[in-house]
């Protein structure tokens, strides 16, 4: 038996193109022939005739048996799906039968449960005013100790606020009286002061102490960017009026050091045998 020959049809019933099983199954992998192009077998008769026109999916040469399968078991669900609309549909027939034969209430029974209702319904209301009333009364009561309660937690308030408020007066008062007594005592007793040096364009300091007691120092040295450098010099200020109560930088002095714009120089009190020391302070230089 000769091989059958496979006629393709496009989708405005023209025939595009027919050929062997082997060479459709190759346009069909290069995608030449898709789902919706239909074909006719032209030489057997298997499941269409031979004037018959269907898709890939119905030859099972290109497709396989399995679409095959799958159209029986869809005419099998289309099967008990008919099947489940006729049982529903004999069911809602009897239905409506039995709704069409059933007997209608009583008039006088209809008549008997109005009144029933009626009653029941006045019995409510009255009972429904009675809990208004009720709720009035309570929501009054319930306001009333609110608006006492509200007015005594105020008064308290008050109370208690203006305690504070003196409390805050008083410890400010102290704070500013002891703030006042740190600084004068953390004062350093010293005037500083800068002179152009006349061996170049910097400049050295003098620091003079203006206190009746001699003074301990150690003087740090910290370059334009606010850096400590590695220049500290002990210094001792004798009491004011006395020789050596001022002391200078420079070139054979105690503190070796010509400062330029920016530079700073920091006093602190390092005398051990006081109880309290002065702050340190810093100074630029101008």
């Amino acid at each position: 038996m000769e091989a059958p020959i496979y006629q393709i049809k496009s989708r405005s019933g023209d025939t595009l193109i027919q050929g062997t099983a082997e060479q459709v199954a190759l346009w069909i992998k290069e995608r030449r022939v898709g789902d919706k192009d239909e074909l006719k077998r032209l030489g057997w008769v298997i499941y269409e005739k031979d004037e018959a026109w269907a898709v890939i999916a119905a030859f099972p040469e290109f497709s396989g048996p399995s679409a095959h399968e799958a159209a029986r078991k869809l005419r099998r669900q289309n099967f008990w799906i008919l099947a489940a609309a006729l049982v529903v549909g004999v069911l809602g027939f009897i239905l409506i039968s039995v709704s069409l034969l059933l007997p209608a209430y009583d008039a006088s029974q209809r008549i008997e449960a109005s009144e029933e209702a009626q009653r029941q319904a006045a019995v409510k209301e009255q009972q429904a005013v009675v809990a208004k009333q009720k709720a009035e009364a309570e929501a009054k009561a319930s306001a009333e100790r609110a608006a006492l309660a509200k007015q005594a937690e105020l008064q308290a308030q008050a109370n208690l606020e203006e305690q504070v408020k003196r409390t805050a007066l008083v410890q400010a008062e102290a704070w500013k009286l002891g703030a006042r007594l740190e600084q004068i005592k953390a004062t350093m007793p010293v005037v500083v002061r800068w002179r152009e040096s006349l061996l170049n364009k910097d400049k050295f300091v003098m620091i003079t102490n203006t206190s009746d007691k001699p003074i301990k120092l150690l003087v740090s040295i910290y370059d334009a960017k606010g850096v400590q450098t590695k220049k500290q010099f002990p210094l001792t200020l004798e009491p004011a009026g006395l020789l050596g109560s001022t002391k200078e930088s420079g070139v054979g002095e105690v503190i070796k050091h010509y400062f330029k714009k920016g530079e700073s120089v920091e006093l602190t009190d390092v005398d051990a045998g006081k109880e309290d020391r002065f702050t340190s302070v810093r100074i630029a230089c101008p």
